[in-house]
């Protein structure tokens, strides 16, 4: 009878780990689309010129599997180097030297702080569900 008890609650336990690992899974992505999306409409966009928004509309998310965890990692694919010198801002250079910083352009930050909210707040209202 013991040995009964266990097994059904070992299942129970195994089964709703596997429901709440499909939760986290939905909800990153969600999470990653969201911040994408974000991204694509506050990055900073060229004037004119060539290459009028290509940094914009570079953003991709990407699936990571590894050791049976899911995450979600969202990069830029067209400009992956600008991404740093934009959000912090740089030194400004001439032909004499330097002559200044560029302003910095934050908006990789507040989209990863509304995506992490995003996440938060899903996994909590589909949890309450199970």
């Amino acid at each position: 009878m013991a040995t009964n008890l266990v097994a059904e609650v070992t299942g129970a336990l195994t089964e709703y780990c596997e429901d709440v690992q499909k939760v986290c899974d939905e909800a990153a992505k969600e999470a990653a689309e969201l911040v994408k999306t974000t991204l694509h409409k506050n990055s900073p966009r060229k004037a004119r010129g060539k290459g009028r928004g290509r940094y914009a509309r570079g953003w991709r998310v990407k699936k990571r599997e590894s050791a049976g965890l899911v995450s979600y990692v969202v990069y830029n694919g067209t400009s992956p180097g600008l991404t740093h010198v934009l959000e912090h801002g740089h030194i400004a250079r001439n032909q004499y030297g330097t002559f200044g910083r560029v302003r910095a352009i934050p908006h990789i930050g507040p989209a990863a702080e509304a995506g992490i909210q995003r996440f938060e707040l899903a996994v909590r209202a589909r949890l309450r569900r199970l």
